[in-house]
């Protein structure tokens, strides 16, 4: 990750092997076609008949953004837009770039605030994932936040601004066009798009060894919403509490606790703590986000400790999932069948820190991923909804 790739992008993403669409993900970060739309087509869905929304969470996936790309611009055909503009492209006698997945576009936010590279601005960018008819998913460089804004725009909308919002202060930025990043696959793999994925409770419970399935119940009574393929330093396998041992209307800090004194993370020889912060992200972190931020709170109400102090059917060893860890369960349970009827659509606290001040939460309404403000509590008269707790535990 970090090289650069045959067409003279950066490499940001290594599947490990050959997958159907390929195995290298190479971005090149454009500095022409900002503030185009996303589409010529902003009422009219690409997937009108998915009434479980499989189509539209798919089409988020690593490998989705050629295929993505393609029914975009059926739909709209010649114009300026997104999609058209990256589809047209000719950089270094390659003609095969696309717009990134939401997933392919966090590929290259990752490469980029862990390694510095590819070199861009701190903008907005779009991806070539629908959310609805309306809206499209984009991503915001300066944090990584992934958001949905109308497909028919050319400029986010300040949406995070500080005094523009009093029940989501977050982390203000202004309004800025989006812009554009081009990516390419290589080498060739099958080109066979797999079958729209379809989640489902199998009734089975697996052994703590696996093998395992997606939809099994897990050891511990949960249900296992992850698989690695192969072991990791933290185990293979994920599974998500079941419903009665949810937490309603915690905080995530220990309320009273000064953060600035006490942060998760600090800057530690060469690695900052707002890299740490990026790396704490990711699949496989709940357990270490959740034992820090115990450490550092001790007793109390708050998510990370009632996760971490849950006993179910004989476990202990639950912890708060990191918001990657939290898009999975989102991605994999929310629209499982038969359904879970467990998710509230409501925001779920990760064990992922955003800053000194915020935390990084999953809205199960429909997968946008927000900063909240670590202390914030249920506030009905202010329209603020009980966040959720959810805990995991991993095996195998």
């Amino acid at each position: 990750m970090g090289n650069k790739g045959p067409a003279g992008g950066t490499i940001v993403y290594n599947a490990g092997s050959v997958q159907w669409w390929g195995q290298y993900l190479e971005a090149l970060p454009l500095k022409t076609g900002a503030g185009l739309p996303w589409s010529l087509q902003p009422t009219t869905s690409l997937y009108p008949n998915d009434p479980t929304q499989r189509m539209h969470i798919d089409a988020k996936a690593i490998g989705m953004g050629r295929t993505n790309t393609t029914n975009i611009v059926a739909q709209s055909g010649a114009g300026n837009y997104a999609a058209a503009y990256v589809d047209n492209l000719i950089v270094n006698n390659h003609d095969d770039w696309f717009l990134p997945s939401v997933d392919e576009l966090n590929a290259v936010y990752f490469a980029r605030a862990t390694k510095g590279v590819p070199k861009m601005p701190a903008e907005p960018y779009w991806s070539s994932s629908e959310n609805s008819a309306n809206y499209a998913w984009y991503q915001l460089f300066q944090d990584g936040t992934q958001f949905t804004d109308e497909n028919g725009v050319g400029a986010i909308k300040g949406i995070k601004h500080l005094t523009r919002n009093r029940l989501h202060r977050g982390s203000g930025f202004p309004s800025l066009p989006f812009r554009l990043v081009a990516m390419r696959s290589f080498p060739a793999g099958t080109g066979i798009v797999p079958p729209l994925s379809s989640p489902a409770l199998t009734g089975v419970t697996c052994g703590a060894t696996g093998p395992c399935s997606i939809g099994d119940t897990g050891p511990a009574g949960g249900v296992v919403f992850y698989d690695a393929g192969v072991q990791q330093p933290w185990g293979r396998y994920l599974e998500a509490a079941p419903l009665q041992t949810e937490g309603v209307g915690l905080s995530w800090k220990r309320i009273g606790a000064v953060d600035a004194k006490r942060p998760i993370y600090r800057d530690i020889k060469k690695v900052r703590a707002q890299i740490q912060r990026v790396l704490a992200t990711q699949i496989g972190m709940g357990k270490i986000n959740t034992t820090k931020i115990v450490k550092i709170y001790g007793r109390g109400r708050y998510a990370a400790r009632y996760a971490d102090a849950l006993v179910y059917n004989g476990f202990d060893d639950w912890f708060l999932p990191s918001k990657n860890e939290l898009n999975e369960m989102y991605s994999v349970l929310v629209t499982a069948s038969p359904e879970i009827g467990a998710f509230a659509n409501s925001f779920h606290w990760s064990s992922s820190e955003y800053d000194f001040n915020n935390a990084w939460t999953v809205n199960f309404k429909d997968g946008q991923q927000f900063d909240r403000e670590k202390w914030l509590l249920p506030d009905p008269i202010n329209g603020v909804k009980a966040l959720r707790v959810r805990a995991i535990r991993a095996f195998g």
